[in-house]
């Protein structure tokens, strides 16, 4: 349960790390929903670009995944410690 912080209490970055956690995570995978829609809006509506369009989308998606899991071990190594 989170604690009430009073006014003028100094948090140290590790503890506002640690409770924003999930939203920090939340906002850093949102590119990736964009990404993961556009791949059937593509193959709808313009298919004959369906093979470089999604070779390209999947491309970046795993190089983006990649660093969110990077920053994602990152940060729990930083609030553990």
């Amino acid at each position: 349960m989170r604690e009430m912080i009073k006014m003028g209490e100094q948090r140290s970055f590790k503890d506002v790390l640690r409770e924003n956690r999930r939203i920090l995570l939340a906002i850093l995978l949102l590119p990736v929903i964009g990404m993961v829609v556009a791949i059937p809006l593509i193959f709808i509506r313009a298919p004959q670009n369906f093979a470089i369009a999604g070779i390209l989308i999947i491309a970046m998606l795993l190089q983006y995944l990649i660093v969110v899991f990077f920053i994602m071990h990152r940060i729990d190594r930083l609030t553990s410690s």
